[in-house]
């Protein structure tokens, strides 16, 4: 199974040892799954850990160096504006790269702009 954890999910696993965005890491490290995500979320977990938890930065890094996660890339400009007319602008790059990563599931906290929307999730198969 191939999963693609936003910035929420990457977060909040980094941040506590508990919960089930840990829980994914470690299945993931298992090798029970395999862990997608983009450099825009890369990018933007370090920065928020860097702001809220920079103790936790070397945590990050080490995981996912053991993880070797499938890294998303080079989205284009279409891509992005298809996935921007059903969710919000921001969250138009995470969803478009889990498309473009045919992942079986997109792993995210976002109740407001991913997961209460019924068009994001109608529109993202």
């Amino acid at each position: 199974m191939r999963i693609f954890v936003d910035t929420s999910v990457l977060f909040s696993a980094i941040f506590s040892p508990n919960g089930h965005a840990r829980d994914l890491l470690n299945l993931a490290v298992d090798n029970i799954l395999t862990l997608v995500i983009s450099q825009d979320v890369l990018d933007e977990t370090e920065r928020n850990l860097q702001k809220k938890a920079p103790g936790k930065v070397l945590l990050f890094t080490t995981l996912i160096t053991l993880l070797e996660p499938e890294i998303v890339q080079n989205l284009t400009v279409e891509e992005v504006a298809v996935a921007a007319v059903y969710t919000a602008r921001k969250d138009a790059p995470i969803v478009a790269a889990a498309i473009k990563a045919g992942v079986d599931y997109l792993v995210t906290y976002d109740h407001k702009d991913l997961l209460d929307p019924s068009e994001v999730a109608a529109n993202s198969v």
